[in-house]
């Protein structure tokens, strides 16, 4: 009675052993395209390839389970479970728990005695429990990432001892040897997106490995070889809602994959797998289905092998060899299977429907005319829609000390997977017209795809911060030098006007504003000196009230400050700008102001009628306007304005150059 228990034991042992399934782990992601390296961006089967880890937003968390489907299959089996963080700013950490990774070598054997045939089968077990990666994004399009993977062998081998029960029975009782060696293998990959629409990506698999020891020797024929192999991965999206992909590897494995979107929350996947060993060159065929809502996604797949030899879930040591095994997912013992994944995005899940392109920057911002930047662009952002619905984007600009807070553009509409240029318009506060040189400042440029909320892209460019007393060299910048409400240019201006009371008194009305202006050019002309730029840099201009206070200053220290002297009591002025096309080296610039007198008192301001120019006022009356040049003022206003009429008449009369468009009569409202 004994040693039949003893043998009921054994051959139940026996039997549980020949049930065991060969089964891998796979994402159901991943095992219905095949050819997934190239598309990896989450936690999802990461070990093709870890840099794609990047593409994580927050915490990151999967769990799988499968059935197998062939001869010998069972119920559903828990796979396991993978975990992933990103962490400071562009690193993702991944784990990866695999107990249903696993494949089992079953060497049959009988023991017999006492007339009983007692099963001595040595189980051989394969399995890779557990993988970690670490990713970092090196640039907006590459990444890299490294992983160590374990894999184990175990062998349990079942041995007998004979134990006396007294002294005429005894009884044999099974006693189970169990031996493991486990090895850890390195690997390295690299993504990279050379355009929007492509991904490529490599791994170098296998390259270090650390064994340790505590299988007999004896087994040596059953351990898995180490093979280094390089893996190449590739996707394109031709369209959004489209991606193709393919996969090959130097161990003569490859792969093609296809994924459609025919709705925004909905995937239809599928792929076909070939091993350059086996013959048809076509290994297995994958098809699989994918849905999201909200934060939550889950996905299904079946794998169907196209030979069925030696699938039955038991593999016989005869019929076993490791040499062909190097991944054990795809190994010619894995049988048919369906799997199924649920996975979650949590911590900051917020979803980024806009991506900076880039970023440019004009010239500057010159703190002369740092009002204008508030409706003039001072650059402008390329933003992508990663999304699938259009997109109303707004940018902002920041820089510190000089603004008191980010100036958001108005919204530019964007279609799904399309790219706008959004202008960015800045408003500083004072704090910019004490920059006493050029400089160089940060500028933060975030994006949004919401009026409100948090910003869902960021960039940081270089603005280039001009000194107060910088111009651009446009006279449309030129305006801004000049401050007629400056308290010195308003006193200097009516102390001139107090002087000359006497004399204005018996003008006609209709010349007062001519005899004023010719009074003020006379006074101004008899305090200033004509001097070139001290720093020789034509984009250096003084305000007013530095060249009333210095008393000297070049062409345009005293078009400005001329300028702002007449504008101070009321006369309307313009400047005219000069670029010859064929001599562009002696551009220049005058200045023109509004008599007021009507075009039917023309003879009281000149007899010659090439003089003066009609043209309309800032109220929209037709009025004589005079030009003066401007370094001509320090002779005085007859001087100033028989140079200036002559540059009028042979810049625009005779050269044609308002309507050629090379010169410009800007006013200076």
């Amino acid at each position: 009675m004994p040693l039949s228990r003893s043998a009921a034991l054994l051959l139940l042992m026996g039997a549980a052993g020949s049930t065991a399934c060969a089964q891998a782990i796979f994402a159901p992601r991943a095992s219905a395209l095949g050819a997934y390296a190239a598309l990896v961006q989450d936690v999802r089967g990461f070990t093709a390839n870890p840099a794609g880890l990047t593409g994580m937003k927050d915490w990151d968390i999967y769990t799988t389970t499968y059935t197998t489907t062939g001869t010998g299959g069972g119920g559903f089996v828990f796979s396991g479970f993978g975990l992933g963080k990103r962490f400071l700013g562009f690193n993702s950490l991944a784990v990866q728990y695999t107990p249903g990774t696993t494949l089992d070598v079953v060497k049959r054997a009988t023991f017999r005695i006492a007339g009983l045939s007692l099963a001595t089968d040595t189980l051989i077990n394969y399995d890779e429990p557990l993988a970690v990666g670490y990713a970092a994004r090196v640039s907006d399009r590459l990444s890299l990432g490294i992983q160590a993977r374990m894999q184990t062998e175990k062998v349990s081998n079942p041995q007998y001892t004979l134990e006396a029960i007294n002294d005429s029975l005894s009884t044999i009782l099974p006693v189970q040897q169990t031996y493991q060696r486990d090895v850890w293998f390195a690997d390295l990959a690299v993504s990279w997106k050379p355009a929007d629409d492509v991904s490529l990506s490599a791994l170098g698999r296998s390259l270090a490995r650390i064994t340790s020891r505590g299988i007999p020797s004896g087994y040596d024929q059953y351990a898995l070889p180490w093979t280094r192999s390089l893996e190449l991965g590739a996707a394109w999206s031709p369209v959004q809602s489209i991606r193709v992909s393919a996969a090959g590897s130097t161990a003569k494995r490859g792969a093609l994959g296809a994924e459609w979107n025919p709705l925004a929350d909905l995937s239809v996947r599928c792929g076909l797998y070939g091993d350059g060993t086996l013959s048809p060159f076509l290994d297995a065929v994958g098809v699989g289905i994918g849905y999201r809502y909200l934060f939550f996604e889950a996905d299904a797949s079946y794998v169907r092998f196209t030979s069925e030899a030696n699938r039955g879930g038991t593999v016989a040591s005869a019929s076993f060899d490791p040499s062909r095994i190097d991944d054990l997912g795809m190994s010619p013992y894995a049988g048919d299977r369906a799997s199924f994944s649920i996975r979650a995005i949590l911590g900051n899940v917020r979803e980024t429907p806009v991506r900076i392109e880039g970023v440019q920057l004009a010239g500057g911002v010159y703190p002369s005319a740092f009002q204008a930047m508030a409706y003039r662009p001072v650059g402008r952002v390329r933003v992508r829609n990663t999304s699938n619905r259009p997109v109303a984007a707004r940018a902002a600009i920041f820089v510190d000390r000089l603004m008191d807070r980010p100036t958001l553009s108005q919204p530019v509409s964007i279609q799904p997977g399309e790219t706008a240029d959004v202008p960015l318009t800045a408003v500083f506060n004072d704090r910019v017209k004490d920059i006493p040189a050029v400089t160089i400042r940060d500028a933060t440029v975030t994006v949004s795809a919401a009026i409100e909320g948090d910003y869902d892209d960021e960039a940081q460019a270089r603005l280039v911060i001009h000194g107060r007393n910088d111009w651009d060299g446009t006279p449309e910048s030129l305006r801004y030098f000049v401050t007629p409400d400056d308290p010195e240019v308003i006193r200097t201006s009516r102390e001139i006007m107090l002087a000359a009371k006497d004399s204005l008194s018996g003008v006609p009305s209709e010349l007062g504003q001519l005899r004023r202006a010719k009074l003020l050019c006379d006074a101004f002309a008899g305090r200033l000196v004509y001097v070139s730029d001290p720093k020789h840099l034509t984009e250096f201009v003084q305000y007013s009230p530095e060249t009333l206070r210095s008393r000297a200053g070049d062409c345009t220290d005293m078009t400005v400050c001329f300028s702002s002297l007449l504008s101070s009591i009321g006369i309307s002025t313009a400047f005219v700008d000069v670029v010859p096309p064929k001599a562009p080296e002696k551009a220049h610039m005058f200045l023109l102001f509004d008599t007021g007198v009507s075009p039917q008192y023309g003879d009281h301001v000149s007899s010659n009628p090439k003089r003066y120019i009609l043209r309309k006022s800032k109220s929209g009356r037709e009025t004589i306007w005079l030009p003066l040049e401007t370094t001509a003022i320090t002779r005085g206003f007859e001087e100033a304005w028989t140079e200036g009429a002559q540059q009028y008449f042979d810049d625009v009369e005779l050269g044609l150059g308002l309507a050629s468009g090379w010169v410009r009569i800007v006013d200076v409202y």
